[in-house]
């Protein structure tokens, strides 16, 4: 078993600072990480985007026996074909054109540390292969060269998307994600770690005050309650960027509700309207019948069955409330 490794506590705390704890999901989180730093295990990181990801990967390796080392982030959804295996790779000077001189891939520059692999999902077919060859035995050539390279280097890979549905469509091998995921750590979005939101906020305004110098404001709890009601659908990376936005605009010493950006407010906007029966009626059997003809792939008669009315009863319906085919996403063949 591997001794624990001593690593600086001013990098650890800067990022765990930015991460932020504030609930029992993540402290659990953490507990998992915390162990599983201590080995050189290729760790597979799932969740939403903006869940930090990539701050996570940080802190992995700035608990493990490679802190001192470097950690190289490579973000595969831009990368294909060549542009690929140059990325990781590197090459030999004259090996395409353009090439005036040698060039060290990532994986030597993650040499004896950690290679974070971000959007790993993205990868086409082909990289995946390449990939898998260098994940066996960590030996490559440069391109246009031919000395073979080994490397000592720890794997951790990030995703927004759901793997296993990829290796069923067919985009991921499942060879591949086998190789990544052997330790696999989902972070949940922040919808479902509310009571870490106000911790957030109070820890993001700090920084924005150190940073730029200028007094933080005080929020009033009116303020607070929306963002813990509020999805944030960007998660942490978007609840940082709102921080910074009210931080940088405001210049009141109390944020109030009005204060607040009008497209943010307007997720919370009441309708002033009344609907009657009819329009009741109308949304209900929209979505009823939008759901039952996506679920059919537009086939109307099967649709009809699954709502238990006849053909002609949907067809007059699909007319009525004018639902358009394209909102679906495939055709209707005439009943």
């Amino acid at each position: 078993m591997k001794t624990r490794y001593t690593f600086p506590e001013c990098a650890e705390r800067s990022v765990l600072d930015e991460f932020i704890l504030g609930c029992d999901i993540m402290a659990e989180i953490m507990a998992v990480i915390r162990q599983v730093a201590l080995y050189d295990v290729n760790v597979l990181l799932a969740g939403e985007s903006g869940t930090g990801k990539e701050m996570l990967a940080k802190i992995i390796h700035l608990q493990s026996p490679r802190a001192e080392h470097p950690f190289i982030p490579v973000n595969c959804g831009i990368l294909s074909g060549m542009m690929f295996e140059d990325k990781l790779f590197g090459h030999e000077k004259g090996a395409f054109t353009g090439a005036v001189e040698q060039k060290i891939g990532c994986f030597e520059s993650a040499h004896r540390g950690t290679l974070f692999l971000d959007e790993v999902a993205e990868l086409p077919l082909d990289n995946q292969i390449d990939f898998l060859r260098v994940l066996e035995d960590f030996r490559f050539m440069r391109i246009g060269g031919n000395e073979m390279i080994e490397v000592d280097v720890r794997v951790i890979s990030a995703t927004n998307k759901d793997l296993k549905g990829e290796i069923k469509k067919g985009l991921f091998r499942e060879d591949l994600f086998y190789r990544l995921q052997v330790i696999p750590i989902y972070l949940p979005p922040l919808r479902d770690r509310r009571n870490a939101i106000p911790g957030m906020v109070s820890h993001f305004l700090n920084q924005f005050e150190a940073l730029y110098n200028k007094p933080k404001p005080v929020l009033h709890p009116e303020v607070i309650d929306l963002f813990v009601r509020y999805d944030w659908p960007g998660n942490v990376r978007e609840l940082k960027n709102m921080m910074e936005r009210i931080f940088i605009i405001s210049t009141n010493k109390t944020i109030h509700v009005d204060d607040l950006p009008p497209d943010f407010l307007w997720h919370f906007r009441e309708s002033t309207e009344t609907m009657d029966l009819a329009e009741v009626r109308k949304k209900a059997e929209t979505g009823a019948i939008l759901e039952a003809l996506h679920r059919a792939r537009g086939d109307r008669e099967k649709a009809s069955r699954m709502l238990g009315i006849s053909p002609r009863t949907l067809r007059h319906k699909v007319q009525k409330y004018d639902i358009r085919i394209d909102r679906i996403g495939g055709t209707f063949p005439d009943p």
